[in-house]
């Protein structure tokens, strides 16, 4: 008999290396569920479009009437009631979308875990269908500079993010597992592996 996958939901900081950890699962074999790439792809749609520039004017648009989601996040990371209106045009389509797929993989039964990757996994309350949940523990000077090299974020742009979310020790004590992300891409992918084998592999 073929038993249900498990649901791994990642959570941790701002440029903490979760997307890292979802691909090194992926690569184990699990089915990686991207919720900020539906998150985008939602924006170019028509019906969620309009509703954001309804909500947010104009000038979010650029040059090609798309939304530039640079000066959205600007508006939107300046005021908490900015964010939870785009959340509510966002989440409740992404939620259905993540579900969706889920039973989709289930009905297959094509692989041994699912992996939810959402930057808002416990406020979004997808934590709620997951199996287990994994917070990605990196210091917050490791998450500084990933954000000036990959984001090219200016000082202070991390913490204005991270004011939004839930507390990373309130997200770290609701884990089930931890993974350390200071060290090299070795070491990390040593403990995603230990995980793996221990509550995955083992059914």
């Amino acid at each position: 008999m073929n038993l249900r996958p498990k649901i791994i939901g990642i959570t941790g900081g701002v440029s903490s290396g979760k997307s890292t950890i979802a691909r090194m699962l992926s690569s184990l074999g699990a089915e990686c569920i991207d919720a900020d790439e539906m998150c985008h792809k939602l924006l170019f749609t028509k019906n969620i479009k309009d509703m954001v520039v309804e909500k947010f004017g104009s000038k979010i648009l650029d040059s090609y009437d798309k939304i530039d989601r640079s000066r959205l996040a600007e508006i939107v990371f300046q005021d908490k009631t900015y964010l939870n209106t785009l959340c509510d045009i966002l989440h409740p389509v992404v939620i259905d979308q993540i579900k969706s797929k889920i039973n989709e993989i289930e009905k297959t039964c094509r692989k041994k875990a699912i992996v939810i990757d959402a930057a808002l996994l416990e406020e979004s309350e997808l934590s709620l269908i997951c199996d287990f949940i994994i917070f990605v523990n990196t210091i917050k000077g490791n998450r500084l500079n990933r954000c000036k090299i990959s984001r090219n974020w200016t000082e202070g742009e991390l913490e204005k993010r991270e004011q939004f979310q839930m507390c990373l020790e309130d997200k770290k004590k609701k884990a089930d597992y931890i993974i350390d992300n200071n060290s090299n891409v070795d070491n990390t992918f040593g403990q995603v592996n230990k995980f793996w084998q221990y509550y995955i592999d083992e059914n």
